[in-house]
Parts: structure tokens; C-alpha cells; sequence
């Protein structure tokens, strides 16, 4: 009978192992996207580009699954910009009135 592999001693971990870890991510990210308005409480950017760094070094992925992860990334990118960047293209405001008014 064969001994159960270790993930982490035998090399990249299966795509699908990886649908787990980026469904997590998707998830926390779409949660840190509901938040970003709010000063308190955000999750830290970092560790999430740490996190898909891991899982696309760590998995074998399919194509769609690294389309994925770099939309993903660009999401991380887009929150780790501060509100109202002139980078960002546009002005963002916060009251909804008075951007229809403008």
C-alpha cells in the first residue's frame, strides 16, 4: 500500500487544491473590495499579493486559473491606490448627491 504524499514535501500542489485556496482569496479580496470605503478594518493588501505569489508558485494552475489569479492582482492594485489618487484617472467622491448634481 503507498504512503500518502505530503503537499508540501513532493513538489507543486494539484489545480485542483488550487480552486480551494483561490476561491478563499476571491473571497477575502471581494470582502476587502465591500470595505474599502471604510477606513477601519481593511485587510492588508500585502499579504494577499503574498498569498497569490504563494499559490502560483506552490499549485500547478491551468490557464484560467492564472487568469484568475491576475485579475486578481490587478483588484490589489486598484485597493492599495489611495482614494482620490489623480493616478486613478478620475475623482472620487463619496456623496452620491452631489456627484449627480455636478
Amino acid at each position: 500500500m503507498k504512503a500518502k504524499r505530503s503537499p508540501t514535501s513532493e513538489g507543486p500542489r494539484t489545480s485542483t487544491q488550487a480552486d480551494a485556496e483561490l476561491q478563499h482569496i476571491e473571497r477575502a479580496i471581494g470582502q476587502m473590495r465591500a470595505m474599502s470605503q471604510k477606513p477601519a478594518g481593511t485587510l492588508n493588501v500585502e499579504y494577499w499579493q503574498e498569498r497569490l505569489t504563494a499559490v502560483c508558485t506552490g499549485y500547478v494552475l491551468v490557464p484560467a486559473q492564472r487568469r484568475r489569479v491576475d485579475a486578481l492582482r490587478k483588484v490589489l492594485v486598484s485597493l492599495s491606490q489611495p482614494q482620490g489618487d489623480p493616478s486613478s484617472g478620475r475623482k472620487r467622491t463619496t456623496n452620491r448627491l452631489w456627484a449627480k448634481a455636478a
